[in-house]
């Protein structure tokens, strides 16, 4: 079970997982906690062997790539005695495509969300057509929108704590709330 430290550890490392233990020391001292550089190491470890943590990357700066297509697909399913199999089959050519940023099941007006990152136009038209046929069997709307982000990629919003949430909120509060 984790705890606020460690949700903070993986907060802070989900943000630069370079940072040694002195910065993390300093980073959580913001937060009111005083440990121990070793503690920290030795939570890392554990979070690590728990497999909490799973490895570390790079975050790229893609301004200083060339441009990328990204397209976002909404999809809903027709009913099918096929549709949990075929669903199945989806969900893997989507897990295993390098392209998809991000895609998953959604409850409400939709059925899917995906998220891909192409080098071209024409490419990103070539794997639509091809995913259209793949899957055009189970597909009763399909919706793609190409989109222009204004922040970068970043998984942190996935790892930062309420602590973190109430701090930036609290920054952004106008004085008479």
């Amino acid at each position: 079970m984790l705890d606020e430290i460690d949700e903070l550890i993986i907060s802070a490392l989900s943000k630069d997982s370079r940072q040694d233990s002195a910065e993390l020391w300093d980073f959580l001292r913001g937060f009111g906690h005083e440990i121990t550089q070793e503690e920290i190491e030795s939570r890392i470890s554990k979070l690590n062997e728990d497999g909490v943590i799973k490895g570390y990357s790079i975050t790229v700066d893609p301004k200083k790539l060339p441009q990328r297509i990204i397209r976002t697909t909404l999809i809903t399913f027709k009913v099918s005695q096929s549709l949990k199999k075929r669903t199945e089959s989806l969900e893997k050519y989507l897990t295993d495509a390098p392209f998809v940023v991000f895609s998953g099941s959604t409850k409400g007006g939709l059925d899917w969300i995906t998220i891909r990152a192409f080098p071209s136009v024409e490419i990103a038209d070539e794997e639509t057509d091809i995913f259209r046929n793949l899957f055009g069997d189970i597909i009763q709307t399909y919706q793609v929108y190409d989109f222009a982000p204004t922040k970068e990629v970043s998984l942190h919003a996935l790892s930062y704590t309420q602590k973190e949430h109430k701090e930036f909120l609290k920054e952004w509060m106008p004085p008479f709330l």
